[in-house]
């Protein structure tokens, strides 16, 4: 028998109960195990005959693992200023990368060095931006804080809980807009004008602006179809030339000067021949004028939606009811489609 000291703190393989000083312990010849001596009694044998078998000696069992303590956040995000676990390289809450604990993040102020080689810049504000190590990573800002002020009463953040899709563009082209006061194009309100309204859910504009592409687009078939085919052929016959035989194709100078004379002594019909170029050039001016003040329209947009919300859901959460009117319309996208595919195909052969 061992000394008792020994395995004080062990449990007893019978009745499980830990050994203490008071305890009277014997322990197996064969392999070691200690018991209390009359829970070895009522056995009359030890228990571990795999290891007898074995030719193996008991060991006494490891020590509990230390429990686990959570870990510290205290990595501070330099875009939203969240804190961060200690191990983290990006912020919990935005995804920016978080500065190397070894170099702390770099804020655009005087006397500050210049970022090392194979570091990039992102986030901040004109005042202070910071510089992080080069991941494969999104911003869904762009750059720009969700603290930072759009206007008064909303924040970057706001406006981007309603835009949701492309923040990454819409939010620097608000910043950039706020800053300096002047437009950035959109090429997609210039492509698709009322059509991209009403997928960025602007319904009262995009019904107005689709509305007019669509009576200027009926309004140049109706020029091309009852006014300036009519008047073109008539010219062609006072000239003489035969249009069923399809020499129209190929004018002489004669003809053409004789079709020149015709619409000099009537200038009219060179206004009815011209009427459907007038047609496409009041569209074309009506696209690069959404193109030019889309962003504007859909900054001022966001910010009265914002407002809005806010004032109306003062006692509750408003972020719930900017999600719901924010983002696009998809089904009106296809809607759009669908409209312009029928507009293009199928009205000219009504007409």
């Amino acid at each position: 028998m061992l000394s008792m000291i020994n395995f004080t703190g062990i449990k007893c393989p019978v009745c499980g109960k830990a050994f203490t000083d008071e305890d009277d312990v014997v322990v197996c010849p064969t392999c070691g195990a200690p018991y209390h001596r009359e829970c070895y009694q009522e056995k009359g044998q030890c228990i571990f005959d795999d290891l007898h078998e074995k030719g193996k000696d008991w060991a006494p069992p490891p020590p509990p693992k230390p429990p686990a303590t959570a870990e510290v956040k205290d990595r501070e995000c330099p875009v939203c200023g969240g804190l961060s676990a200690h191990s983290s390289q990006f912020c919990a809450h935005c995804g920016a990368p978080l500065a190397d604990p070894q170099t702390a993040a770099y804020r655009g102020q005087a006397g500050s060095p210049p970022p090392a080689q194979g570091q990039y810049q992102t986030g901040g504000t004109p005042q202070g931006r910071y510089y992080g190590q080069m991941p494969f990573i999104f911003d869904p800002m762009g750059g720009v804080s969700p603290a930072d002020t759009l206007d008064m009463g909303v924040s970057f953040g706001d406006a981007s809980k309603l835009v949701k899709q492309n923040t990454a563009y819409y939010m620097p082209t608000f910043r950039y807009m706020k800053q300096t006061g002047r437009n950035k194009f959109n090429f997609c309100a210039f492509l698709f004008s009322g059509a991209w309204m009403l997928y960025r859910k602007q319904y009262k504009y995009g019904i107005v602006v689709t509305v007019l592409m669509f009576l200027l687009y009926l309004l140049y078939l109706a020029a091309s179809v009852f006014v300036a085919t009519p008047a073109l052929l008539d010219l062609m016959q006072q000239a003489g030339i035969d249009i069923s035989s399809g020499v129209g194709m190929g004018l002489t100078n004669e003809q053409l000067l004789v079709i020149s004379q015709l619409i000099a002594e009537e200038p009219s019909l060179y206004l009815q021949l011209c009427l459907p170029m007038m047609c496409l050039l009041l569209m074309l001016a009506l696209m690069i004028f959404i193109g030019v003040r889309g962003n504007k329209m859909y900054m001022r947009h966001c910010i009265v939606t914002v407002r809005r919300v806010k004032a109306a859901d003062l006692a509750a959460e408003p972020n719930m009811t900017l999600d719901q009117k924010g983002g696009v319309n998809t089904s009106v996208a296809v809607c759009m489609f669908v409209c312009y595919f029928l507009l293009v195909n199928v009205a000219p052969l009504l007409l």
